[in-house]
């Protein structure tokens, strides 16, 4: 009898010494958005986005390491890519758009094409590394080398300004 109180003496001292560290199996040492994915809000809506990839606003080659057009089908965006200005007038007079990427170099020729009206998409600027800028250039919505985080992110903003531009238009009407 007094070998079986020993034994369970024994047992529940080592138990306790040890439970602190058997507690503690399922803790981690925390950082700080490790793990974390970008997840879009629930009223994050598809948009239909054009890509104006001019080869002289450096933007095809800074994009070339993204891999846009899958992101952006992921997210359940539509995208369209068009590489001069006639092009892109020809896509914009016979479609809808949400969203217009360009180069911060030529945002503001597309802008002008566009006219300014409430219904228009919203640009979204890319700035290029290397690339000398005429006159003046477009503040940028998203730094290179873009990070896809970054570039959904500044799609989802664009596409909730261009909705609150389309509410505001119809409120009028």
């Amino acid at each position: 009898m007094d070998y079986r109180i020993r034994l369970v003496g024994f047992v529940a001292a080592v138990g306790l010494c040890t439970g602190t560290d058997l507690l503690a199996c399922g803790d981690k040492f925390l950082v700080a958005g490790r793990g974390t994915r970008y997840q879009r809000p629930k009223n994050a809506r598809a948009a239909s986005v054009l890509i104006y990839a001019d080869p002289s606003s450096g933007l095809p080659a800074t994009l070339q390491n993204v891999p846009m057009e899958s992101a952006l089908k992921r997210q359940g965006h539509r995208s369209t890519t068009v590489e001069t200005v006639e092009q892109l007038a020809a896509i914009l007079s016979g479609g809808r758009f949400d969203v217009i990427l360009v180069a911060s170099s030529v945002a503001a020729t597309v802008e002008k094409l566009l006219g300014g009206g409430p219904d228009a998409p919203v640009v979204v600027a890319f700035c290029v590394k290397d690339q000398p800028t005429a006159g003046k250039s477009a503040p940028c919505s998203v730094k290179t080398p873009p990070k896809e985080r970054s570039l959904l992110e500044a799609i989802d903003k664009a596409v909730e300004r261009h909705d609150r531009n389309a509410r505001r238009l119809q409120a009028r009407g």
